[in-house]
């Protein structure tokens, strides 16, 4: 016997609630330790570490924001002096390359480890062989996905 499926018993639905509870404990928990940068902020530094020579188009992409958001996003993060804008030419042509400061490379880092010690809690829970499996799923679903939508960033 077919059981009729949901919204609710769907997978979009508990994608959707469970990355909402990421966004909320995120919000929540840089509020509480009045952290120099929001937690949109923070997702940005940690893709500009992981990709040095990004620019804003790219980021826009990794962190699916629109360019205008992203613009404001490292505006912001200019005027904290965690990030630069260098100019550089690739393939002929002028392009603003994003780069960590040592102050942006500095609050990445404390950030990351005091996220890490505050989330110990969740591997009592879940281990790190199911977040990999689900994180392993997630990276193909979205492979999927992205296959079938068009991005206007």
């Amino acid at each position: 016997m077919n059981k009729e499926r949901h919204y609710t018993d769907s997978l979009y639905y508990e994608l959707l609630l469970t990355a909402k509870y990421f966004q909320m404990y995120g919000t929540q928990y840089f509020t509480e330790k009045n952290y120099p940068v929001t937690i949109d902020e923070f997702a940005a530094i940690d893709v500009i570490y992981c990709n040095p020579e990004i620019c804003q188009r790219d980021l826009a992409k990794l962190i699916l924001k629109d360019r205008a958001n992203t613009g404001r996003l490292v505006e912001s993060l200019e005027n904290k002096g965690f990030v630069k804008r260098i100019l550089v030419t690739r393939n002929n042509r002028p392009i603003k390359q994003i780069r960590l400061t040592e102050a942006g490379e500095n609050i990445l880092l404390e950030i990351t480890k005091e996220i890490r010690e505050e989330l110990k809690y969740v591997h009592d829970e879940v281990s790190e062989g199911e977040i990999e499996k689900v994180c392993k799923t997630l990276k193909k679903l979205q492979k999927v996905l992205g296959k079938s939508i068009i991005t206007q960033i």
